[in-house]
């Protein structure tokens, strides 16, 4: 069986952000693949301001010069002012993410009045698999903050209490397929400054707790958050 899509959470989000023709539209967190995928959905004439945490990726997305593209290699914080959208995609493979309220005003800044907004962002305990991982390979403590984010409801509170409209929280698990034990810390940890070592003693964990070097599937549990401005 072929490994899964390296981030099975994102057409889900994109589909409740319901992307339109010639939408203006600001995309946190995507990769390459995804911004081609909104770019071709807003059309040559809507506009996709596209950030992109590696600038690695930014550079490579820049390089297809897509006329409706604006790409920018930023790591969000929540105060950013990119422009007036018409709907706002907040997407980040992995945390540590801004704060709710930093993420209200984001929307409040960056939207027009009946703007929409779908954050996607890891959950309290994203991977618990990866976590349980992480303690028994005795790994310092605070990298596990790249896979522990924000509650639902919590965010959910947060972004009516800020004066967004049709708040709604959507169910964001997901059955993740790996390979092997190796094929999933690869995927999981893409863009994270963790080194080799690292890596490989995650990797001997995760094996150690699965019992075997052969292909898995590991529950995946976002959170995702959909509101108006």
């Amino acid at each position: 069986m072929p490994a899964s899509d390296p981030c099975p959470w994102q057409s889900a989000a994109i589909g409740l952000l319901d992307v339109r023709r010639n939408d203006r539209l600001c995309a946190c967190g995507i990769d390459v693949g995804v911004a081609r995928e909104l770019a071709a959905k807003v059309g040559r004439d809507g506009e996709l301001t596209a950030v992109l945490h590696d600038p690695l990726a930014a550079r490579a997305l820049a390089a297809l010069d897509l006329p409706q593209v604006t790409v920018l290699a930023h790591t969000l914080t929540g105060e950013e002012r990119f422009g007036t959208f018409d709907a706002l995609l907040v997407v980040p493979r992995h945390g540590p993410v801004p704060p709710a309220g930093a993420l209200c005003d984001l929307a409040r800044a960056n939207l027009r009045p009946g703007g929409r907004v779908v954050f996607d962002l890891p959950g309290v305990r994203m991977v618990p698999d990866l976590l349980a991982a992480l303690s028994m390979a005795g790994l310092d403590p605070e990298r596990s903050a790249a896979w522990c984010g924000l509650a639902d409801d919590a965010l959910a509170e947060t972004l009516r209490n800020g004066g967004l409209r049709n708040v709604h929280a959507v169910l964001g698990a997901h059955l993740m397929h790996a390979d092997s034990p190796g094929d999933l810390v690869t995927q999981l940890t893409h863009g994270l400054d963790l080194g080799c070592d690292d890596v490989l003693q995650l990797t001997h964990a995760l094996v150690r707790q699965k019992g075997g070097t052969g292909p898995l599937d590991v529950l995946v549990h976002r959170t995702r958050v959909l509101a108006l401005r």
